[in-house]
């Protein structure tokens, strides 16, 4: 059967034609071109700038038809698969097929292509297929996904943000080992996000932020929405999590989310309407964490996904909440009020430290069992275990470590050779090291005479060695977590000497029942058993 080709009339005016799509083959073919004035010049142009990126010319220099022309050139096949995700080029493979993107499981695509007008009345334009062609015909779409990952993993950070900072991009990256001018000097990259020099923060000051690209007109509500609320600590989420945001805008691998988007099919007509109009009104604030029933459609819900809704919203990453949830801020501000609560019962230590005399006698006894242990096992080869000799403190502790895996054989050798030949009472010191342990602990609280270590609900009341242990580590940094050994000495819990910190954000969790077990909780001052104190 002959194929044929001709115009489709919409109408006549003054005797004029007017063509909106080429007929051909039972296809109709867009072209682009020819409605070019159907779009906003400032539309056109945000495209043309995110398309062309460095290479455009001002606004007023140049028409929409102009622009458009410029992007078509800019389009080779090797730029478009630099410029588009793998879903994106997927999702062009079904354009070819004619086959259009309307269903919401392209709503990414849709959206993304769209703002490229590389998807225009629900076609691919014409200008565009013979490099469209080119660009997925061959494509390894794995291998392009992998090297995508840490610029979508970025991406969806600066989404989760809306405008963030670049050293915290530069501080993500180099944790994950990604190469950061690699990412910012991408195409893909920079279709997405900007570095905004003038963005005006909270406090009046200007600074250089990166900005989500789809958030430029929201700046104001977000800013606005800032000034209401603390900056916390960033908490960041793993890298599938980010994925899933840069794609969806929230993260679908959050089980509630999911169940909830899942749930919502089945209750709403247009469920790409409906996402959109969530996301329109998170992002611009008329949604928070006090008026989250208020969105369109949420009358209709029945009271199954009302509770879903309810559970998952909190749980959405948003620019106005720096990058946290609703549920993540509430967290924060609480963890942040539980240190307070904590670091405001420290009292400035005066007296939680063993005097010259005894710390001098612990430090013998403990050096000599390590140097026994050492002699054994050959930690440090061919060196004295002494306090006046220097060792490495990671060889020291890596001795340490030995020592109390095993600290009751070790003990009960040493006593028994007694190599040192010490007296029946600093032999008794040494047994009552049995008693003792090395793991991690909570520094709660400092107290004037002693330092509080926290674990599993108990309290030890500990002493330093000759100073005091705020001296090290100030009081404006607890609680922390730490691991050292606490062990018995003439009748007061002492710490070995050794603290290895961990530089860790505490869980609100962890902070709370810290603050609850210090007030509530159990005090011991020793850790013999009381037939021996």
């Amino acid at each position: 059967m002959p194929k044929h080709t001709f115009w489709l009339l919409i109408g006549l005016k003054k005797g004029a034609i007017i063509p909106l799509k080429i007929y051909k083959g039972g296809v109709f073919l867009v072209r682009l071109l020819e409605h070019a004035n159907r779009y906003s010049k400032e539309k056109v142009f945000d495209c043309y700038k995110r398309t062309c990126q460095n290479d455009y010319w001002d606004y007023d220099s140049m028409t929409r038809k102009e622009m458009l022309e410029r992007m078509i050139e800019t389009y080779t096949p090797e730029y478009l698969v630099s410029i588009c995700t793998t879903w994106e080029l997927k999702a062009l493979r079904r354009l070819l097929r004619n086959q259009d993107l309307e269903d919401d499981r392209y709503r990414f695509e849709k959206h993304a292509l769209s703002s490229k007008f590389l998807y225009f009345d629900k076609e691919l334009p014409e200008e565009f297929k013979k490099n469209v062609k080119l660009a997925v015909k061959d494509i390894d779409l794995d291998h392009k996904a992998e090297n995508d990952e840490p610029s979508l993993v970025i991406l969806g950070i600066i989404r989760a943000f809306g405008i963030i900072e670049p050293s915290l991009i530069q501080a993500v990256c180099s944790a994950c080992a990604y190469d950061y001018k690699a990412i910012i000097e991408g195409e893909l990259f920079n279709f997405w996000a900007y570095l905004k020099e003038d963005y005006e923060l909270i406090d009046h000051s200007l600074a250089n932020e990166y900005v989500y690209w789809d958030y430029k007109d929201l700046l104001y509500n977000i800013r606005n929405c800032r000034v209401e609320r603390e900056r916390f600590e960033p908490k960041f989420l793993d890298r599938d999590s980010y994925i899933s945001i840069f794609y969806h805008g929230f993260d679908a691998t959050n089980p509630d989310i999911k169940k909830f988007f899942t749930a919502v099919k089945k209750e709403v007509q247009d469920i790409t309407k409906f996402k959109d109009e969530l996301f329109n009104n998170l992002l611009r604030g008329t949604v928070n964490e006090e008026k989250i029933d208020l969105i369109p459609f949420f009358n209709g819900f029945s009271d199954s996904l009302t509770k879903r809704y309810r559970k998952a919203v909190v749980q959405i990453s948003l620019p106005n909440y720096y990058g946290l949830s609703m549920k993540g801020y509430k967290e924060a501000h609480e963890h942040v009020s539980f240190n307070d609560k904590l670091r405001a019962l420290n009292e400035k230590q005066t007296y939680a430290y063993l005097d010259q005399k005894d710390t001098r006698l612990f430090y013998k006894l403990y050096f000599s069992v390590l140097d026994y242990v050492n002699a054994l096992e050959q930690i440090i080869p061919n060196k004295k275990i002494d306090p006046n000799n220097y060792i490495e403190p990671d060889e020291l502790v890596n001795l340490i470590e030995v020592f109390w895996k095993e600290k009751d054989r070790f003990i009960d050798d040493y006593v028994q050779k007694n190599p040192l030949n010490l007296t029946y009472r600093n032999l008794n010191i040494i047994k009552d090291f049995k008693y003792g342990m090395r793991k991690n602990f909570l520094l709660a609280v400092y107290e004037k005479n002693y330092t509080v270590l926290n674990d599993e609900g108990i309290n030890y009341m500990v002493k330093g060695l000759n100073e005091n242990l705020d001296k090290f580590i100030p009081a404006e940094k607890t609680p922390m977590l730490i691991q050292t050994a606490i062990m018995p000495f003439n009748g007061m819990i002492i710490y070995d000497g050794f603290i290895s910190t961990a530089d860790m954000q505490l869980s609100q969790e962890l902070v709370s029942k810290a603050f609850e077990d210090y007030s509530y909780g159990q005090k011991i001052y020793s850790l013999l058993p009381k037939n021996m104190n």
